[in-house]
C-alpha cells in the first residue's frame, strides 16, 4: 500500500473568529476481529529473510500392534528389534510486506490550531494502522477453499438464504471431522444467576447485518446469559450450534453477488438484486498473523487500541534539515511490516449468505 501524503492547510482551517471546543468530535470506531486465535509468527529484524515459517508436525498413525513379548532366550539387538515411524512435518511459508500512512503538517496547522497531539492526529493514524492490517487479514481470510454456500447452493451467485442453523452446522461438522481446535472451552452456567450453558466452540465472525439473522434462529443464546461467567470478546454476540459469533462493519459484503429475486425479502441494491455477506467459522491456530520483531496479540480490537507491531513516527518542524530550511514542514506516520497467511484450509469455514431485510 503506498503511503498516502496530504498536506492539511485546507482540510484544519484555522478557528478564526470561533469558539473552539476542547472535545473534538469522535470518528467512528469498528471492530477488528481478524486476529483472534490466529498463531503469531515473528520476523527478526537483521535475521536475513522477508519470509517467515510455521511448522506443523501432523498427528502419527495410531499404533494397532502390540509389541512382542521377550523370550527368555532370545538375543538382545541395539533397538530390541522395535520398528519406528517417521514424524510427516508440514512446513508455511509467507514473506512479508511493508504498509503505511502517514499526514504531513505545516506550521500553519500547529499555529492557528490546537495542537496535533490534542486533535488526535495521532490517535487516527493509529486507529488507521489497525483498520488496514486487519483489511489485510481479511484478505487472508478469503483465501480460505472450504467454503459452505448458504443452504447448499452450488456456487456465490447461486445463494439465495440468508445464514441458516445448517449452515453453521455443516461449517462445526467440518471442523470436528477434521480436528480443528475449539477456540473457547466450555461453560456450564448457572441456575442460581440465571445463565445458560455453552458448548465447547469455534469462532465465528459475521456483518452485523448478518447477526440480526443469527439471533432470530433456534438455540441461539445471547452473550448476556453467558457473558457473567466466562471472558468475551469485543463484539460477542452470542452463541449458537458450537460457534461463538462476533460482529463487525469490516465483515465483507459483496454488492448485488448473489441469485437476483422478485421480492424485497433480502439486502440489495435494489428489489431484485441481492448483496452476498461473507462470514467466517474457524478453529484456534487456523490463521497465522506476521510481524517484525514483534508478535501480533491473538485478540480483537477495537480502533483506536495499539495493535503491536505498528510504529508511530512523528517528525516536527525543522528536523528534516535542509530539506525545511524555515522549519515549516512537519508530519506524523504509522508503519508495520505485516503478513496473514491461512495455515491449514481444514480449519476453517467460508460461509456465503444473504441477509434479511428489517421491515
Amino acid at each position: 500500500m503506498p503511503l498516502n501524503v496530504s498536506n492539511l492547510t485546507s482540510t484544519i482551517q484555522a478557528p478564526v473568529n470561533f469558539v473552539l471546543m476542547r472535545g473534538l468530535l469522535s470518528a467512528a470506531r469498528k471492530n477488528l476481529p481478524y486476529f483472534n486465535g490466529t498463531l503469531p509468527g515473528t520476523l527478526e529484524k537483521t535475521g536475513g529473510s522477508k519470509s517467515v515459517k510455521w511448522r506443523r508436525i501432523e498427528n502419527l498413525s495410531p499404533a494397532t500392534t502390540a509389541l512382542s513379548e521377550f523370550t527368555e532366550n532370545g538375543p538382545l539387538t541395539f533397538g530390541v528389534g522395535r520398528s519406528t515411524v517417521k514424524p510427516t512435518i508440514t512446513d508455511v511459508t509467507q514473506a512479508v510486506a511493508k504498509y503505511g500512512n502517514a499526514i504531513l503538517l505545516t506550521e500553519e496547522v500547529d499555529l492557528f490550531n490546537v495542537n496535533s497531539n490534542s486533535m488526535a492526529l495521532m490517535e487516527t493514524l493509529g486507529a488507521n494502522a489497525g483498520e488496514s492490517l486487519n483489511v489485510a487479514m481479511a484478505t487472508e481470510f478469503d483465501n480460505a477453499t472450504n467454503i459452505r454456500y448458504a443452504s447448499a447452493a452450488a456456487n456465490k451467485s447461486a445463494v439465495i438464504a440468508e445464514m441458516k442453523l445448517p449452515d453453521i452446522k455443516w461449517a462445526v461438522n467440518q471442523l470436528n471431522r477434521n480436528s480443528a481446535m475449539k477456540m473457547f472451552s466450555m461453560g456450564t452456567g448457572s441456575a442460581n444467576v440465571g445463565s445458560s450453558p455453552i458448548r465447547q466452540s469455534y469462532f465465528g465472525i459475521v456483518n452485523p447485518d448478518v447477526e440480526e439473522d443469527i439471533r432470530s434462529l433456534v438455540g441461539f443464546i445471547g452473550v448476556e446469559q453467558y457473558g457473567g461467567y466466562t471472558q468475551t470478546l469485543t463484539g460477542e454476540f452470542g452463541a449458537v450450534g458450537g460457534v461463538r459469533f462476533a460482529s463487525s462493519e469490516m465483515a465483507t459484503v459483496e454488492t448485488a453477488a448473489g441469485t437476483t429475486s422478485t421480492s424485497d425479502v433480502f439486502r440489495g441494491t435494489s428489489v431484485d438484486t441481492n448483496d452476498i455477506y461473507k462470514a467466517f467459522i474457524y478453529g484456534r491456530e487456523a490463521v497465522g498473523s506476521i510481524g517484525l520483531g514483534e508478535q501480533h496479540a491473538k485478540e480483537i480490537y477495537q480502533m483506536g487500541d495499539r495493535v503491536p507491531t505498528v510504529e508511530l513516527i512523528q517528525h516536527r518542524p525543522g528536523s528534516s534539515g535542509v530539506g525545511d530550511m524555515f522549519n515549516e514542514i512537519g508530519s506524523i506516520a504509522w508503519k508495520a511490516w505485516f503478513a496473514g497467511k491461512v495455515l491449514n484450509n481444514n480449519w476453517i469455514v467460508p460461509v456465503y449468505t444473504l441477509s434479511k431485510n428489517i421491515v
